[in-house]
């Protein structure tokens, strides 16, 4: 059979035609898996700069608790008052028993805890703040509150100047151990612990929970150059500033 030569070129044109969709397609298909082979190469480098960032924020140092709040109370206790920086790991150390070393935290309140909470339970019973302050130095802490923060038992400057200057005869006991401190972190945490912090715990626990707290955050805080010695003379400022004492 002959083909005529304009039914060829009718055949060459559809044949070329076909090829070039051909071509196409697999070109689009090419393209497709390249981008999806992109897509996945970024979404395993995302992954792998998540992982990353993660474990680069990851608690190296052990249970120090809130860190957002150390550096705080150190320039406060050491700047003002001249606590060594041992003295105050021993602080931290019961503060992250008590508190994670966070303002606002309230008794029962480790898993939901909020301002909102903290807020909600400026009149009820419960422990609050860094030391889980009770009863009638909870109660105090709540009227210095009112009296200077507007009511925000839950800053952290109000805790602390509180600790300094409102806690009744604590600040006194908060002096003799700033001016007796031993340089043992572990001895310092129970030290404070039996004197200013007054847990149940017995000796034996708050050594091994409290003193190795304040070793890890005292490791923390020379990483961080948070060492500063005792400044004694600043020790003496320590005084209770109400007019009757309280308890």
């Amino acid at each position: 059979m002959q083909i005529s030569k304009r039914n060829l070129v009718k055949i060459v044109l559809i044949v070329s035609i076909i090829l070039l969709i051909g071509v196409t397609i697999k070109q689009a298909q090419t393209t497709k898996s390249s981008q999806n082979d992109k897509t996945v190469s970024k979404s395993k480098s995302n992954s792998v700069a998540e992982k990353t960032y993660q474990n680069s924020n990851q608690n190296n140092d052990g249970n120090i608790g809130n860190k957002k709040y150390i550096r705080q109370v150190y320039t406060y206790l050491n700047g003002e008052y001249g606590l060594s920086a041992s003295s105050i790991a021993g602080i931290l150390g019961n503060w992250i028993q008590e508190s994670g070393i966070d303002p606002i935290a309230v008794q029962g309140d480790w898993t939901y805890r909020s301002l909102k909470n903290a807020q909600n339970s400026t009149d009820d019973n419960k422990d609050i703040g860094f030391a889980q302050w009770s009863y009638k130095r909870r109660q105090n802490l709540v009227t210095f509150a009112n009296q200077k923060y507007h009511g925000h038992w839950w800053e952290a400057m109000c805790q602390l100047e509180f600790m300094t200057q409102q806690d009744g005869s604590f600040v006194a006991i908060l002096k003799n151990y700033a001016l007796n401190d031993s340089g043992d972190v572990v001895k310092n945490a129970v030290d404070f612990n039996d004197d200013w912090e007054v847990s149940p715990d017995e000796k034996n626990k708050v050594e091994t929970t409290r003193g190795k707290n304040a070793q890890l955050v005292y490791q923390y805080m020379q990483k961080n150059k948070m060492i500063n010695s005792a400044d004694r003379s600043k020790i003496q400022k320590l005084v209770y500033l109400g007019n009757v004492l309280p308890y």
